[in-house]
């Protein structure tokens, strides 16, 4: 049996993504760049017939023998097929089967990161388990026949997380956790509107520049809190019914900060229509980023705003005047391999993640249309792109209130919509 350490290393260690298609015996002598062995092309961009044709044109602008050849036309040769519409085929099934097999099997399961299943981590989200509710203490040491060895210590409760952030998290893909009702609409579906926020209400970790928790931990982080960054305006418990422990009901916070709710920190995601963009398929990492790493891990930020989920689809989230956003900006390194056929074998197109460096992902502030760092703005970009609708973002609005006004004036249409 492998120690814990050694299956750590095997869960997190990234694994590749191929896909072969056999292709008929005569495809060799119809393609320029066919020789009797076989040829790599490396392309960084995206697992799309536009891609693959780019590199497969730059390879045939500096070969001779591709003298007269077009790209279309040398892509269909080695595809094996007779038409662009067929090459465009091939190529899309080819990369619908890895983006399937990331699905499947290639991701790193989401329950792999607290390794304490899917029940901790439902609860993690919604505010609860020790790594929210408890904070370091030297009032109950954990090793009390070593001087001054505190309890509790985040580092160590939650050092999963910083493995994977290191081992996978940057280099790999990590599930997205949509089988978590937090995470699910009212058909079972994750989120509708693809936007993720998270609002934590307190701090445990000090010394991290993040919050007032201080040492001692026992007098200086008690009911500590997170660094503000929005106007928490009112919770509708009927939003999040599983969460509240209620049918309904709701808390108004008028007022800001110290003369308001206190304070209160907002951040989340959001991704594109489109499933099969780097942001929709490494939505994974960028939760388990923003979630664990960044806010739990970095920060120390835990937590939930009472009577809603500490992270939830946006619409099931209480309504702010903003929040914090973070995106994720993936480079892909592919590798389209052509074998030629031989007196036993058929020639082969094939298209992998190169396995040493085929994705590399950054986390990064939100780019805007107006404003980084600002998830409302960062969906008002997706619309400008097409990748979101107007109709969505209209949605989105309905939690992230600050451009029509604030909390203040939502509380009153809130009272109002209420009777």
């Amino acid at each position: 049996t492998a120690a814990p350490n050694e299956k750590r290393n095997m869960k997190i260690s990234a694994l590749s993504l191929s896909l072969l298609v056999a292709l008929p015996s005569y495809t060799s002598a119809a393609s320029c760049l066919a020789s009797l062995t076989r040829f790599n092309l490396a392309f960084r961009g995206r697992c799309r017939y536009d891609d693959v044709l780019g590199r497969i044109a730059d390879e045939v602008a500096k070969t001779e023998a591709c003298e007269g050849v077009t790209a279309e036309n040398e892509l269909i040769a080695l595809l094996g097929v007779t038409t662009v519409e067929g090459a465009q085929g091939e190529v899309y099934s080819m990369c619908e089967g890895l983006f399937q097999a990331e699905k499947a099997d290639e991701f790193l399961p989401f329950p792999d990161i607290s390794e304490q299943g899917p029940q901790f981590d439902k609860q993690y989200y919604d505010g609860n388990t020790y790594w929210n509710e408890q904070y370091e203490t030297n009032v109950e040491n954990r090793v009390p026949y070593l001087k001054n060895e505190a309890a509790n210590r985040l580092d160590i409760d939650a050092a999963n997380v910083e493995d994977v952030y290191d081992g996978i998290a940057k280099s790999g893909g990590i599930q997205f956790p949509g089988g978590l009702s937090n995470f699910q609409d009212d058909d079972g579906n994750i989120c509708d509107l693809r936007a993720v926020m998270c609002c934590w209400a307190s701090d445990r970790q000090a010394n991290d520049n993040n919050g007032n928790c201080a040492t001692p931990y026992d007098t200086n982080c008690v009911n500590a809190d997170p660094g503000d960054n929005t106007d928490l305006c009112y919770v509708d418990m009927e939003r999040n019914p599983e969460a509240a422990g209620v049918d309904g009901g709701f808390a108004i916070y008028p007022g800001d900060n110290n003369n308001g709710e206190g304070a209160v920190h907002c951040h989340g995601m959001a991704w594109t229509n489109d499933p099969r963009s780097p942001e929709s398929r490494y939505k994974g990492n960028n939760i388990f980023f923003v979630s664990m790493y960044d806010h739990l891990y970095t920060r120390g930020y835990v937590r939930n705003v009472p009577g809603a989920p500490m992270c939830g689809c946006i619409d099931t989230m209480p309504v702010v005047s903003r929040s914090d956003c973070t995106q994720v900006d993936v480079t892909e390194l592919w590798v389209a391999t052509y074998t030629p056929a031989t007196e036993t074998t058929q020639a082969s197109f094939e298209l992998d993640l190169d396995p040493e460096n085929g994705i590399q992902i950054e986390f990064n502030a939100c780019q805007g249309v107006d404003n980084n760092n600002d998830l409302e703005d960062y969906y008002n970009r997706l619309v400008r792109d097409k990748e979101a609708s107007v109709r969505e973002l209209a949605d989105v609005r309905k939690t992230l209130v600050g451009r029509s006004g604030g909390g203040d004036p939502k509380n009153y249409d809130f009272f109002a919509s209420i009777g």
